[in-house]
């Protein structure tokens, strides 16, 4: 509550009118002559005490007969001189160590929708909930990479969930943070240690999220650019993998360590996955006797990976890492034979599109399946085809037609 001395007027105005002997009005706290002049206005010990959010009775008393434009612009007014005292508070008239160019309330805003949302698509549990909302951000107050990733995948989030309206103006502003980030981050991918294995791990993951939930053109004239386009993921995907194994070692004993450690699940497969898994390695096995060129060994790695995800996903692991986890995972060699366009290699990932259709429910996965299966199905001769009648079933159900355009 205001502090008042009943007000009296002194009989020579403030100390700064006297000195130059003009006439004093004596409004308070700062008289018209002093506000004008910009000077700091001082009544003597007889003058009344008045906090800075008001002024003399008088003056007030005959205010209420004017109209309200010139009460509003004279409450204005004193408000402006009430909150000029707050400069003078702490400074003591010695320059500030600490300047303010404005708020960035967009970039506040991406940081709300991390804490509120898009953490979420990296947690798997309880546990890592608490890492990736929290400690993550606070990890990255020292990481201006990380602190950039966050801010990309963010926006990417909201462009692809909310804002469709001003879905470029997100997606650019991702783009923008994520081109930061690389910046710095690759100045430090051949120095990843202890100090700083916690943000190159979260940055890598978020990297991999984001090549997913990157939105591509839905009307492409070639289906092989549908499928050139979750190959490039794949590619980035390994990139991003010899971060995580080099960092991984470092955070497994500390506050981070729930992010690297996957719960113990029973692979338990329904019979049409079994009898299609038993057809797909029966011709792995095949072409390898008539083909000296065929690397038996490396698809027979990437169908177990495949099972193994798919085990996950049925035992009621749904995050976006079971999708990542597979395809950092793969051999590089498995990479390079979808690069030169082998049939079974394009096989094998009709079957990951069938995954990453029962986990569209996640905001960076919901249109891949159905776009890339159909892609594969239309690139893939007569030969092939049926041996993607489960993936393309599991993805476009009963009504799915062998003759699919």
């Amino acid at each position: 509550m205001a502090l008042r001395r009943p007000h009296r007027k002194s009989r020579h105005g403030c100390v700064e009118c006297k000195r130059r002997r003009v006439k004093c009005d004596e409004a308070r706290p700062a008289c018209s002559n002093c506000v004008k002049r910009r000077t700091q206005c001082e009544y003597d010990s007889s003058g009344s005490f008045l906090w800075a959010n008001g002024r003399s009775q008088s003056r007030t008393r005959s205010n209420k007969s004017a109209s309200e434009g010139p009460q509003e612009q004279e409450s204005l007014h004193d408000t402006a001189i009430s909150f000029g005292i707050l400069g003078k508070l702490g400074g003591h008239g010695t320059a500030t160590q600490y300047s303010l160019t404005g708020l960035n309330l967009c970039d506040l805003e991406l940081m709300m929708q991390w804490c509120n949302e898009t953490y979420r698509s990296f947690s798997r549990n309880e546990q890592t909930d608490r890492i990736w909302r929290a400690c993550v951000p606070e990890e990255a107050l020292s990481y201006p990479f990380l602190m950039h990733g966050i801010l990309a995948i963010s926006a990417l989030h909201i462009a692809r969930t909310r804002a469709v309206h001003r879905r470029a103006d997100y997606v650019s502003i991702a783009v923008a943070h994520q081109d930061q980030a690389l910046t710095l981050f690759r100045e430090r991918l051949h120095d990843i240690n202890p100090c700083n294995a916690k943000a190159m791990f979260a940055f890598a993951s978020i990297v991999a999220v984001y090549a997913f939930g990157y939105p591509h053109p839905p009307d492409a004239k070639d289906s092989w650019d549908y499928i050139d386009d979750l190959l490039q993921v794949l590619i980035l995907s390994r990139g991003v993998h010899q971060v995580l194994s080099t960092a991984s070692s470092s955070i497994t004993d500390s506050d981070f360590g729930p992010i690297v450690q996957f719960d113990e699940y029973e692979v338990i497969l329904p019979d049409d996955i079994l009898f299609a898994l038993g057809k797909l390695q029966d011709a792995n096995k095949s072409i390898g006797e008539t083909d000296s060129t065929h690397d038996t060994s490396v698809y027979e790695d990437t169908i177990d990976k495949w099972a193994d995800m798919t085990g996950a996903v049925y035992s009621g692991l749904t995050s976006i890492a079971v999708a990542c986890r597979w395809a950092i995972r793969l051999k590089p060699k498995y990479v390079d034979c979808l690069r030169e366009r082998k049939p079974l290699a394009l096989v094998i990932l009709a079957y990951y599109c069938a995954i990453l259709h029962r986990l569209r429910h996640n905001w960076c996965l919901d249109e891949w399946g159905p776009r890339v299966s159909k892609a594969l199905w239309l690139v893939l001769d007569e030969r092939w085809r049926p041996l993607i009648y489960w993936p393309m079933r599991d993805i476009f159900g009963q009504a799915f037609e062998p003759n699919l355009t």
